[in-house]
């Protein structure tokens, strides 16, 4: 298990909302919400090819074309991560969040197999907007070291490289089991409350916003105190 460092400097109203980042999903919360690459990535290969065919033209209509293109490729994705930033932010919103808390982007293409520069590009665009669409909710944005996190079980803490085979997460000491980006999520929000805790929550809740239900610092959960959500990513409680 590594080790957490905790760091003093703090707010005290610490519920956060993790966020995974990756290629088959863009982003995934702790709460087990997945926005799917899907259409980014459609995209993206579709401008590629319209370029490609323009440059091997080579004409002068081509060129111009290639600078519409361009243009039109731009604004589709400043929508499209618009969008998404603002789900983001009412994804935090709507379960109490104050933090909002991102894996760290330098070497995140390093860390990501199949990741591009374009993935690369998408990642600090979404963090940059989400960035600063949270300042006005007064929701604080941060990056945290991301080491083993995509190994690391989030139940029990127990990190290994075989917990995680592809998109599937399966803890070999505790035997927990779920979506390994919908894990990952919620150890970068475990990862940031440890970095950052303090005792004194001043009566608010402290922890990782899930599904259904929070994880403490301690990697506890707490069920809802409604019914919360139900789904494939819905937490129960450790046995």
């Amino acid at each position: 298990m590594e080790p957490e460092t905790p760091n003093q400097d703090t707010t005290e109203h610490r519920t956060v909302l993790g966020v995974d980042l990756g290629v088959e999903n863009l982003a995934v919360a702790s709460t087990g919400t997945f926005w799917s690459a899907d259409e980014f990535t459609h995209w993206k290969r579709e401008y590629e090819q319209r370029r490609g065919s323009l440059q091997q033209t080579g004409t002068r209509w081509a060129h111009q074309n290639l600078a519409a293109i361009g243009r039109q490729e731009a604004g589709r994705f400043e929508q499209h991560f618009h969008r998404l930033a603002n789900e983001l932010i009412e994804e935090a919103r709507g379960n109490g969040c104050s933090v909002i808390a991102f894996e760290e982007l330098t070497g995140i293409r390093d860390r990501l197999p199949g990741a591009t520069w374009g993935h690369v590009w998408a990642y600090r665009r979404l963090y940059e907007y989400v960035e600063y669409k949270a300042e006005v909710e007064g929701i604080v944005v941060e990056q945290v070291d991301p080491a083993h996190t995509s190994q690391r079980c989030s139940t029990c803490g127990y990190t290994h490289p075989d917990n995680r085979d592809g998109e599937a997460f399966a803890c070999l000491k505790c035997g927990y089991e779920n979506h390994a980006d919908y894990n990952a999520a919620k150890s970068i929000g475990l990862r940031y409350l440890r970095w950052n805790q303090t005792g004194a929550d001043g009566g608010a809740p402290v922890g990782v916003a899930l599904n259904s239900g929070m994880l403490n610092v301690s990697g506890d959960y707490a069920p809802p105190s409604d019914e919360g959500r139900t789904g494939v990513h819905a937490e129960s409680p450790r046995r």
